[in-house]
């Protein structure tokens, strides 16, 4: 077996071989590992995905949270009765059905956050490195599949990537009328999910 084989063979086992963890139950690790599969099946350049437009006052108490993809329909929400000052986020679709949570700030972890699918938890995000230009953070999965989140977040420019691959990329837009930032997901991954990450590292940003 040659060692690239090998090493692949590695990560698959990694992805795929750990679901099998007591206490989850057999939906949450289906669902892991179909994003494990998405992950390792990820190989297109991100600019032939899916490009989502967010508005800068995303985090702001005052303003409707609607994710628009590039024709301007409204595809994800965030209901601004779920801002409190316990910091807790939830992406929801179109029809205000929850599809991930954002765990509550925790004070004395003020560098994890953690990401849930119902009453299950799927990810620890952590704040890996700060620099006054570079922000980098570490999402971990249950069954042990990692994203890594690089750039400078604060002017939204940056990647969330999966080994070498970036599955998604993140950049500040400018126009006339409004300022707002783009979200661009490479085809085949969970777009709500990787919005979510995206969320999450913004509030984590904010904390600061």
């Amino acid at each position: 077996m040659s060692d690239g084989l090998g090493n692949f063979l590695g990560i698959a086992q990694q992805l795929l071989g750990n679901q099998q963890q007591s206490g989850h139950g057999p939906q949450h690790d289906n669902f892991l590992q179909d994003l494990s599969q998405r992950l390792l099946s990820g190989h297109e350049p991100v600019h032939n995905g899916v490009t989502y437009e967010i508005d800068e006052k995303f985090f702001s108490p005052t303003h409707d949270f609607w994710i628009k993809n590039s024709a301007g329909q409204k595809v994800f929400q965030v209901d601004d009765k779920l801002f409190s000052f316990s910091g807790a986020i939830a992406l929801q679709d179109a029809h205000g059905n929850e599809l991930y949570r954002i765990s509550e700030k925790i004070v004395t972890l003020r560098d994890i956050r953690y990401i849930h699918r119902g009453e299950q938890r799927i990810a620890t995000v952590h704040k890996a490195l700060f620099s006054p230009l570079v922000y980098k953070f570490t999402v971990t999965f249950e069954n042990g599949a990692e994203l890594h989140v690089t750039g400078n977040i604060t002017d939204h420019q940056y990647a969330i990537t999966y080994g070498q691959q970036e599955v998604a990329h993140i950049d500040r837009k400018w126009s006339l009328l409004s300022e707002h930032y783009g979200v661009t997901i490479i085809p085949g991954q969970d777009d709500a999910l990787l919005l979510t990450i995206a969320a999450c590292v913004e509030a984590m940003v904010l904390d600061d």
